[in-house]
């Protein structure tokens, strides 16, 4: 495994020619969207071994899970009646950490893709073929494609790590 990513390190710093013109800006989204998860996994799965949590006010799964739903005079919670519009829905991250961190994930993931999809650098050239010009597009080679993703996957890796094990653990 180690051998993999050393080659899917090196592989753009020998030659940058065939990568993403954005591969910078979709690894840093992606590590971001790695940060996130690991805040995530860390909250749901390891929530009393750091103290971090509870230091910074943030509640429990277990509780937390009612800040969408609306109370009755006595303080119970009334499952099925949302505590603001869309609040057990769409706007379901506004409630707590597990769906915060949820929503930046995606919504980072979603970005990097889009700066992914904007950043390619297919070249067009022209030739003659004696009567009329014709237009070409360069073909990226598939191995460049398997570079980008490694660098992106390595990017949300480290942003996961530092989160789950650095910060939260």
């Amino acid at each position: 495994m180690k051998s993999i990513l050393l080659i899917l390190i090196t592989i753009p710093i020998v030659s940058f020619g065939q990568l993403n013109k954005n591969l910078w800006k979709v690894s840093l989204m992606q590590g971001i969207a790695g940060f996130s998860d690991g805040a995530n996994q860390a909250y749901l799965f390891h929530y009393s071994n750091s103290g971090k949590f509870e230091k910074w006010g943030i509640r429990p799964n277990e509780e937390a899970w009612k800040n969408k739903w609306a109370k009755d005079a006595a303080g119970n919670v009334i499952v099925g009646k949302e505590k603001f519009w869309l609040s057990s829905r769409s706007l379901v991250f506004l409630t707590d950490f597990h769906h915060a961190t949820r929503f930046v994930k995606h919504r980072f993931n979603e970005v990097s893709v889009l700066y992914y999809a904007t950043g390619h650098r297919n070249k067009k050239f022209y030739w003659s073929d004696g009567s009329e010009y014709s237009r070409k597009i360069k073909k990226k080679e598939w191995y460049w494609y398997v570079a980008d993703m490694g660098i992106s996957f390595i990017a949300r890796s480290i942003g996961f790590y530092v989160s789950y094990d650095l910060i939260f653990k």
